[in-house]
């Protein structure tokens, strides 16, 4: 009964997030970013930017897969520190302008659907 263990060690958390590194962060971006748009700015325009963003993504999925994918490259070149210092602004932004986070989600959700649309069936575009 010695050996009965309460909850995790902090050595494995720290190796669960240095295994799932970008899903920690991400869904540490998706609580911040709704829990803080109900408190400073309203749902109304997480969801309105969010219907913004799918439209956009929809219609210029080209443009938006090319941006991201450029955000992307540019944050996986940099050094650690680096990383973590755009990580914390990431993390910032969730707080202080989650409408922003649901605009990008939105975005990637548009181009999502238009590219599983277009792969999925028989179109020629």
């Amino acid at each position: 009964m010695a050996d009965k263990k309460d909850g995790m060690s902090v050595k494995e958390i720290e190796n669960f997030a240095r295994k799932y590194t970008y899903e920690v962060f991400f869904s540490l971006v998706f609580i911040l970013a709704s829990f803080f748009s109900m408190v400073m700015f309203g749902v109304t325009w997480c969801i309105y930017l969010a219907c913004l963003g799918g439209i956009l993504g929809v219609w210029f999925p080209v443009k938006v897969e090319k941006a991201i994918r450029s955000i992307f490259l540019f944050v996986n070149k940099q050094q650690k520190p680096t990383m973590l210092v755009l990580g914390v602004v990431g993390l910032i932004v969730a707080i202080f302008l989650p409408p922003l986070v649901f605009f990008v989600l939105g975005l990637m959700g548009g181009k999502g659907l238009y590219r599983f649309a277009m792969h999925s069936g028989n179109t020629t575009r």
